[in-house]
């Protein structure tokens, strides 16, 4: 979608906010059939989540070329990025209780059940069983495993024909959501009447509070995490990294997508941070699909967020199967529109919560998406600069 169109989607996205409000207010519940737009846009990105995600994950990895020692590194950085990023959530979630406030009649439709009852089990054999039951993540590991077995294949010159088609086949997945997206203004606009119509404005106020526990926890983790990763390990001078880094952060911001500023991130790292084009590559284009700090912390604040509101309990077990499939999820989608919405779907089937909710989420997740955005930017930009001061010698910095 180029910037225009960009541009457009958001003005037809609050136009739908702005018109649903209108005629719920005018039609009361006679018009919470309109609802069924958004469960619609639900239902067909649920259909492709699955798919996307294995064709997305699979691609990424059999194009991946990725120096031993510092693609160790860089994955131990994603790691320890994600697991602040989800504790940071977490007690976010917890401490502010955003969906405490919302009416249960909003989630009319039951939990997915489970295929086995494991509320009976201690909690190391409930971890596992959740693993076990968990289909997202036995897709994400053989996407792991089939985008590896293609990459290796394809440096011995063999399965370009399969490598192709995998490739072709996201490319034709990611076109059919592109279709899928531009009907999300329609879902919104029905799912703001049918909310207005029946609870009235109420709503608004427990997806303010949505909104505010997810923008506190993504300025927190930028602010304060990246600053002292920079400072700490990267040996930066934070007000330099942040002056520098401020092109793409508000190119982030406004296009919405990490990808779409991908441009912007490198010319950022290598004319503005003097980071080695080794090192800014590898973070930014590669690095990229696996850290998604901004993805992670909203799906994991979001999920606990839709258990608040229909007053379901999450034990540590089933909180861990949150943030292990929301970052396997993420994986290798940060270039795909409403990523983070997709991949939510998948995160709370893995957890047995309730898909009612999800239209709900239709009419913020747009502008938390550009918060989301510009918080894996900041993370490219933060890994690049650390992983940088770790290059040996082969590796030396620009001046």
């Amino acid at each position: 979608m180029s910037a225009s169109g960009k541009r457009r989607f958001l003005y037809w996205l609050v136009g739908g906010v702005a018109l649903g409000v209108g005629v719920g207010l005018v039609g009361g519940e006679h018009v919470a059939v309109l609802g069924e737009f958004g469960a619609l846009v639900i239902v067909l990105l649920k259909a492709l989540a699955m798919p996307l995600v294995f064709f997305a994950v699979a691609d990424s990895l059999q194009k991946a070329e990725l120096p031993v020692r510092q693609g160790v590194r860089l994955l131990g950085l994603c790691v320890t990025n994600a697991a602040v990023a989800c504790a940071l959530a977490v007690s976010l979630a917890y401490l502010i209780r955003p969906g405490a406030g919302v009416d249960p009649a909003l989630f009319s439709g039951p939990a997915p059940a489970a295929p086995l009852d494991v509320a009976v089990l201690p909690l190391p054999q409930r971890a596992l069983q959740l693993l076990l039951n968990n289909a997202v993540l036995v897709l994400v590991l053989l996407a792991l495993a089939s985008g590896a077995a293609l990459r290796r294949l394809r440096h011995q010159g063999r399965a370009v024909r399969l490598g192709k088609l995998v490739e072709d086949g996201f490319q034709f997945l990611a076109t059919v959501l592109s279709y899928v997206i531009l009907l999300v203004p329609l879902a919104v606009f029905g799912v703001v009447a049918k909310m207005v119509g029946t609870l009235g404005l109420a709503p608004f106020r427990s997806l303010g509070m949505l909104c505010l526990t997810v923008a506190a926890g993504l300025i927190l983790h930028v602010t304060n995490y990246y600053t002292l990763l920079v400072w700490v390990v990267g040996r930066r001078s934070p007000l330099d990294f942040w002056r520098a880094a401020t092109d793409a952060l508000i190119t982030a911001l406004s296009t919405g997508s990490s990808m779409a500023t991908l441009p912007v991130t490198l010319r950022t790292l290598e004319d503005r941070l003097h980071v080695t084009p080794q090192s800014a590559r590898l973070a930014a284009c590669i690095g990229t699909n696996f850290n998604n700090d901004g993805i992670m912390l909203y799906e994991v604040v979001a999920a606990i967020f839709i258990a608040q509101a229909a007053g379901i309990d999450l034990d540590p077990a089933q909180i861990a199967m949150l943030a292990a499939t929301s970052a396997l999820a993420a994986a290798g989608i940060a270039g795909v529109p409403e990523a983070g919405l997709i991949t939510l779907s998948l995160v709370m089937s893995a957890a047995g919560l309730p898909a009612a909710g999800l239209p709900m989420l239709l009419s913020v997740d747009w502008m938390l998406g550009r918060l989301r955005a510009a918080t894996n930017v900041a993370s490219d930009l933060t890994i690049a600069t650390v992983l940088d001061r770790w290059a040996g010698p082969a590796e030396p910095r620009q001046t």
